[in-house]
């Protein structure tokens, strides 16, 4: 009876290695035009709000479930998603791409990370967005044909009209992924850390603010302390490995 209690506890635990393992997914980003690896670019989980960095040589893992949507993003580029179906599940690799915002920028690394060259860039990628959705979603409630009171827009919960509302909070949320790449760049973290290539990777995996705090903190000065603190607890997790 023990024997048979003991297979069927390790049983459950291979099982769930197994399970575990299956959801993690293994990829590379790369530009479209170029081929080259994308380095330290985010890879989102829009349903988990999950990211991850790629690392030198572009490759990234993280975990993915069935019917989940992945979102790429990198300064100087478009930003792109892609849902997660069983035919990705036989693949051993993801290969993805993102195509340059500027065709003039192919072959050159993007390091700015002005707020200017976000705006910029955001408005390219926006425009591009609403051009295949359409400019607006409509609202829940519009004027009622007589002229008096508001009438329900029945067509607000069409099919159409509630994937264009589910794209555009994905949009977003990947925008929001994309602000944080170019206020806290590589280039920035290696000039107040002195961080490079593997460690560099670690530090931005592990310590990359959120959104709200970077709007919070709108100057250079306050990115150079954060990173300082950080840095200590990253040298002091060294120390402990």
């Amino acid at each position: 009876m023990k024997k048979w209690m003991l297979f069927f506890v390790l049983s459950c635990l291979v099982t769930s290695v197994f399970s575990q393992q299956k959801n993690m997914v293994w990829g590379y980003l790369k530009d479209s035009i170029t081929r080259e690896p994308i380095v330290l670019a985010s890879i989102t989980n829009l349903n988990r709000k999950h990211t991850v960095m790629t690392n030198n040589a572009g490759r990234f893992k993280i975990e993915l479930h069935e019917n989940e949507v992945l979102a790429f993003a990198a300064v100087g580029y478009y930003f792109d998603t892609v849902q997660f179906h069983k035919a990705i599940f036989h693949k051993d690799t993801l290969q993805l791409h993102l195509s340059p915002l500027y065709k003039a920028l192919a072959n050159v690394t993007v390091t700015s990370h002005s707020l200017h060259t976000y705006s910029r860039d955001s408005m390219a990628r926006r425009k591009e967005f609403l051009q295949d959705i359409g400019e607006h979603t409509l609202p829940a409630v519009s004027s009622a044909n007589s002229g008096a009171g508001v009438a329900l827009n029945i067509d607000r919960f069409s099919k159409r009209e509630k994937n264009k509302r589910k794209s555009m909070a994905f949009f977003e949320t990947a925008e929001r992924e994309a602000y944080i790449d170019y206020r806290i760049p590589a280039a920035i973290v290696t000039k107040y850390s002195g961080l490079k290539e593997d460690d560099l990777e670690a530090f931005m995996q592990l310590y990359r603010p959120s959104y709200e705090w970077l709007r919070k903190h709108s100057t250079e000065e306050d990115i150079k302390y954060y990173i300082n603190e950080k840095l200590k607890q990253f040298n002091k997790k060294g120390q402990n490995n």
